[in-house]
């Protein structure tokens, strides 16, 4: 920050000579003058100053008889002096920096992490149909109503959070909770269940929980209210408050696991790779240029390359390209023993991805058939995780109120 207003202000080099120099420089720290990488040099000393301070160093010179040279003047100030007659090049410079803060008040990119079930195409179409576009005014991004609508209609989003970083609407989600995720709402809520399955950890710690260790739950059933009822000595209730519901609660689920090879299938070997440019856009419009022909045996895979400046200051400016991976197609069938292997290879892979999430296996187990063309391998696998579900707090049903004893209301 200090270095920005020493740009933006001036700053000033000077070289300073003398018998009185140790005097000079006692006279400047009892006026508060601030002189910073202050070295010696040739018999004296090099330092620099603000702009704004040089009359009063001067008069400390003429007081204390040393001399004072001017060795080099930095900052905006004195490139604008410079270059005063470039008038189109002073123009260009304002121009750009007001074109740089007029494109930073809009939103220009949008980014996913963290999904897996849901694609990235369908999350974004999602939100760039029901809510934002890109070129939407930042200002009229509410993260916290795109948060509630994201968990609403995507069941299997246990957590999401979205930011605006510089001028990209991030989304940060999490499709099974971790036991790093710390959920953080922003106004009173309940936690509801992810999945179905036991309950066999409790912990709360706000809220009015409608559960207990060993009760069965239900996708969407309420875990933690986020009311909390207060009772009269006679046991009516006299006071109702929303809150925000917090806990951890772990389920035990099960997953029946199913996965399929072909018998018959074809290995590619890849050839090296070649890149064409698609397209230029800026904004809304596109220009396509010449496309390459798609060759037989070739795959192609299209990214976008956004114009961006530093990590999160995208520009409505970018290109398409295509890069076009030839490759020559071997058939090969799998024997029954090759099968089996390669389906229990992809079993142990996702059995390990689960166990990663935080997830533990009590049991599983794997058994393999042989379908038409088709290997199948199939099984159950018994689980316990964390779940809960931030939603907007919603009123309990009568037997949910009989359920709350006065006794144990939080109070």
């Amino acid at each position: 920050m200090v270095r920005i207003l020493h740009f933006l202000f001036g700053r000033l080099c000077f070289e300073i000579y003398g018998q009185n120099v140790e005097r000079f420089l006692n006279l400047c720290a009892r006026n508060h003058l601030v002189l910073w990488n202050l070295k010696s040099q040739n018999g004296g000393y090099s330092f620099f100053i603000r702009k704004s301070s040089y009359k009063m160093l001067s008069l400390m010179a003429q007081k204390t008889n040393v001399e004072l040279k001017l060795t080099g003047e930095y900052g905006l100030p004195y490139f604008f002096r410079e270059h005063r007659k470039r008038k189109i090049l002073l123009f260009a410079v304002v121009f750009s920096v007001l074109t740089l803060f007029l494109l930073s008040q809009f939103l220009w990119e949008i980014t996913i992490s963290g999904n897996e079930m849901y694609s990235k195409s369908g999350l974004l179409k999602y939100v760039t149909t029901n809510f934002y576009r890109i070129g939407t005014y930042k200002k009229q991004i509410d993260c916290d109503e795109l948060e509630e609508h994201l968990r609403e209609d995507y069941d299997e989003i246990a957590w999401v959070s979205c930011s605006i970083q510089g001028t990209r609407l991030h989304i940060e989600m999490k499709e099974t909770l971790d036991r790093k995720t710390r959920q953080n709402p922003k106004k009173p809520c309940d936690i509801i269940a992810g999945k179905n399955g036991i309950v066999t950890k409790l912990s709360v710690k706000s809220g009015t929980p409608l559960i207990s260790v060993g009760d069965r739950v239900k996708k969407g059933m309420t875990l933690i209210s986020g009311l909390i009822y207060y009772y009269s000595d006679d046991f009516q209730v006299t006071e109702t408050d929303r809150i925000k519901a917090d806990g951890d609660i772990t389920i035990r689920t099960k997953e029946d696991y199913k996965d399929e090879i072909p018998e018959a299938y074809y290995e590619k070997k890849f050839k090296k790779s070649k890149k064409w440019l698609k397209s230029i856009y800026i904004g809304k419009f596109e220009w396509k240029l010449p496309d390459r022909k798609k060759e037989k045996h070739t795959d192609v895979i299209e990214r976008k390359h956004p114009l961006k400046i530093g990590k999160s200051f995208y520009l409505p400016v970018g290109v398409y390209i295509k890069t076009f991976r030839n490759y020559q197609a071997v058939r090969k069938v799998y024997k029954e023993n090759e099968a089996e292997r390669k389906l229990k290879e992809r079993w142990q892979t996702y059995l390990e991805k689960q166990r990663k999430k935080g997830i533990q296996i009590l049991h599983s187990d794997l058994n393999f058939k042989k379908k038409g063309n088709d290997y199948e391998a199939f099984g159950r696998i018994i689980k316990e995780e964390r779940t809960g579900k931030i939603r907007n707090i919603k009123p309990l049903t009568k037997k949910q109120e009989e359920k709350i004893a006065p006794t144990t209301a939080l109070q």
